[in-house]
């Protein structure tokens, strides 16, 4: 947008009445948009600032991963649910740096029956989506007391039974829904 001078009182004074209404929005707009534009600076100045501290802590937080991952392996054992769609079983893989151990879960009927105290029978009887998906809630929340790790970083189970782990389960609280049977 380009800028108009400022003009003198007295020219002012000889403009005709809607003319000087549209200079003085004019005169407005500008200021505001001055103001705008410095806010705008202001805030980018900040952003570059809270980025760089960003960016700080998450160097600072990597490097002290890598030496978290150098003490305790163990401490990253991911879990992951799989359907076998030709048997309709489901199984967990629990992989880690050094090694990687399978668990069989049971079929999807099983599975079902297990975890009917927990669940609404129409929310996971079709669903393998959502039955993958509250399987692997239920592992993350068990995982530390059904598997160990062995001197050699190895992955061992402590219980291994689809009955146990929602024993586990039962006893760690986490459930968001609880149905009485009658």
């Amino acid at each position: 947008m380009e800028k108009l001078k400022r003009i003198t009182k007295e020219k002012f004074d000889s403009l005709k009445k809607n003319e000087k209404e549209l200079l003085l929005i004019y005169y407005k707009a500008y200021e505001k948009e001055n103001g705008l534009i410095k806010s705008l600076t202001k805030s980018r100045k900040k952003i570059k600032k809270v980025k760089e501290k960003l960016n700080n802590i998450q160097t600072k937080k990597k490097e002290i991963l890598e030496k978290i991952k150098s003490i305790n392996k163990s401490l990253f054992t991911t879990s992951t649910i799989v359907c076998d769609k030709r048997w309709n079983s489901y199984i967990c893989i629990f992989k880690n740096s050094d090694s990687q151990k399978s668990l069989y879960l049971g079929s999807h009927s099983s599975i079902v029956k297990a975890l009917a105290p927990f669940y609404l029978k129409d929310e996971f009887e079709d669903s393998q989506e959502f039955l993958k998906k509250e399987l692997k809630k239920i592992i993350s929340t068990v995982q530390d007391k059904l598997i160990k790790h062995n001197d050699n970083n190895e992955i061992t189970f402590k219980k291994n039974k689809l009955k146990n782990i929602v024993e586990l389960y039962a006893e760690s609280g986490r459930w968001d829904y609880w149905s009485i049977e009658d």
